[in-house]
């Protein structure tokens, strides 16, 4: 009975395998034949339809775009204080503990362990506006895109955050210090943006796609490198998909032999 269970579990995680495969593999095939669009045209096209449509009526045209993001007020980030358009911030807590661990023998013995906690954590994005050169720029809302982001600061220091106050839960361990991280797209990056148009807000912009099915991306790697690592993916992924399927219906048939 146990290898049929082993064999229906691995066969189920052969099929999730597969369904992220396609995803990705659809993912790459979106942007490798969504044509890179230059930002005067789409601001044209938008002028000359909007006063037929309706300002906020405008939405589901789905825009590949490249350039330089920038805003004019940026974020300041921060841990490396630099101006950005989205920043991700945290402390980490790295501290030792003594456990109780049970041998084989049955006996109890000491052990030290390092361990960590996450105790800050924040991000802040903003809209900002992308300029490829061709004369005009359009705002880009990145909230909830896909974001590939720049390290900006990783350093480890004894001393805790400001403020920062240990949990009564963790004063049996001994902490050793705070590890300072930060990822950004800064202020100026050139970009890669891929999603929807809309003036819902009442100003054109790209936005997350209405339909869930479609990628949202914002982010400093280039299109080229973007469409190599999904295909990477979806192959990798397609590979165990397969191989977890033959493993599961070999154990299912042992399991009938046996």
């Amino acid at each position: 009975m146990g290898l049929l269970i082993g064999g229906i579990v691995l066969l189920a995680i052969g099929g999730l395998l597969y369904f992220f495969s396609q995803k990705a593999s659809d993912k790459a095939l979106e942007m490798k034949y969504q044509e890179t669009s230059k930002v005067a045209d789409v601001v044209s096209t938008y002028n000359d339809i909007k006063d037929s449509l309706g300002v906020g009526n405008y939405s589901g045209s789905i825009v590949e775009l490249s350039g330089v993001g920038s805003s004019p007020t940026p974020l300041t980030a921060e841990h490396s204080q630099t101006p950005a358009l989205y920043y991700e911030a945290s402390v980490v807590r790295e501290y030792e503990v003594t456990e109780q661990e049970k041998d084989n023998e049955g006996n109890y013995r000491s052990v030290t362990k390092r361990k960590s906690e996450t105790v800050s954590s924040n991000s802040q994005y903003l809209v900002f506006n992308l300029d490829d050169g061709s004369g005009a720029n359009i705002a880009v809302d990145m909230n909830k895109a896909k974001k590939d982001l720049v390290k900006s600061f990783d350093r480890f220091e004894a001393d805790a955050p400001a403020g920062f106050r240990l949990n009564i839960g963790n004063t049996g361990s001994k902490t050793i210090g705070y590890r300072y991280l930060e990822k950004i797209i800064p202020n100026n990056a050139k970009l890669y943006v891929l999603g929807e148009l809309s003036d819902k807000s009442g100003t054109l912009m790209v936005v997350k796609p209405s339909d869930s099915k479609k990628p949202f991306i914002v982010t400093t790697k280039s299109e080229e490198e973007l469409v190599r690592s999904a295909e990477s993916a979806a192959s990798g992924q397609k590979i165990a998909a397969i191989v977890a399927a033959v493993l599961g219906v070999a154990l299912m048939i042992a399991q009938f032999i046996f």
